[in-house]
């Protein structure tokens, strides 16, 4: 089962709009209509079309030739057919690859019809980052995360180079920012040494430290650093919702939705393999409790699209942490 189809909802539970948020350097236009092609018909034929850009029910959202932006006379012409039936599958589509490329004007022209959803429509919205679309297009849209499809192969070359399977296996999830694998692979390490080291290291950390490994360390570090600090945010330490908080804060925005996307990641994660994961191994804290951990990490991220006051979004990240995590 490749990303694209485990990312795609059922046909029960689709909505209006999903923003599928996708991995860096992936063709996003070839991803982009796997991910759409389910979301108008369950008919192989209709499937076929789609994935060739062919499909009559399927609009792509693209810049025009010779142009860098999707401007507004492009949203209002999908606007235009979304009031005609479809003409051949269940549904009609819009598809965008590259959400981020609309004009404000046309980011707010598709806004309004993400508000008032044309039934028999779906829109199909792809970018790396929610931070790089209208938080109000974030907020009507279902979010989806699609894992790398190359995580496989990654794996394979980590195993190549010597790391065990279940090294390789976290060392992907870890290695989230370009050029980390390719530093792995280089030069194997014993990966538990690595962390083991790495925990014990932040664990008794100053709270200015752990932020600091956790925003700009290398991956083993990197991911250990975010574990300890979920950890430390679990037992309320008044160093981290101090001075960790406003050392955290005072980062550029851009910077806090990698971390909190990476935050995420190390937390989910632990819900899926707690035998390999350390918040859930080291600190025995309850699956449950990571789940809602997850959830409080993406509310504390459409805070920070709405604007919010980053000292305030972390802040009650952390006691949203301490209070789900306490048990």
């Amino acid at each position: 089962m490749t990303a694209a189809e485990t990312a795609v909802p059922s046909i029960a539970t689709r909505a209006a709009a999903t923003l599928f948020l996708v991995p860096p350097r992936t063709d996003r236009l070839t991803l982009g209509r796997r991910l759409v092609a389910p979301l108008i018909s369950d008919r192989a034929q209709d499937h076929a079309l789609a994935l060739r850009g062919l499909h009559p029910d399927v609009m792509e959202l693209l810049p025009p030739g010779g142009k860098e932006k999707i401007g507004i006379d492009q949203v209002r012409e999908v606007i235009r057919m979304a009031q005609f039936s479809a003409a051949q599958a269940e549904r009609k589509a819009c598809l965008a690859p590259y959400a981020e490329d609309l004009t404000p004007e046309a980011s707010n022209a598709l806004l309004k019809i993400l508000e008032e959803p044309t039934r028999g429509m779906v829109f199909a919205l792809l970018a790396e980052h929610t931070g790089d679309l209208l938080p109000t297009i974030v907020s009507r849209s279902r979010l989806e995360r699609v894992q790398p499809e190359a995580r496989r192969a990654q794996a394979d070359r980590l195993m190549s180079a010597g790391y065990s399977a279940l090294d390789a296996a976290w060392l992907t999830r870890a290695a989230t920012r370009a050029g980390d694998l390719a530093d792995l692979a280089a030069a194997r390490i014993s990966v538990q040494d690595a962390r083991d080291r790495a925990r014990a290291r932040f664990t008794a950390s100053s709270a200015n430290d752990l932020v600091a490994s956790c925003l700009d360390a290398g991956p083993i570090d990197r991911r250990e650093a975010l574990c300890v600090l979920a950890e430390r945010a679990h037992a309320r330490d008044p160093e981290l919702l101090s001075t960790g908080t406003l050392t955290l804060a005072a980062q550029e925005r851009s910077t806090l939705f990698v971390f909190l996307g990476e935050f995420l990641a190390a937390c989910a994660d632990a819900v899926r393999d707690s035998t390999t994961q350390p918040v859930a191994a080291a600190s025995a804290i309850p699956v449950r409790a990571l789940e809602r951990a997850c959830t409080a990490i993406e509310t504390a991220n459409r805070a920070l699209l709405a604007y919010t006051a980053s000292e305030a979004v972390l802040l009650s990240l952390f006691f949203a942490l301490g209070g789900s995590l306490g048990e």
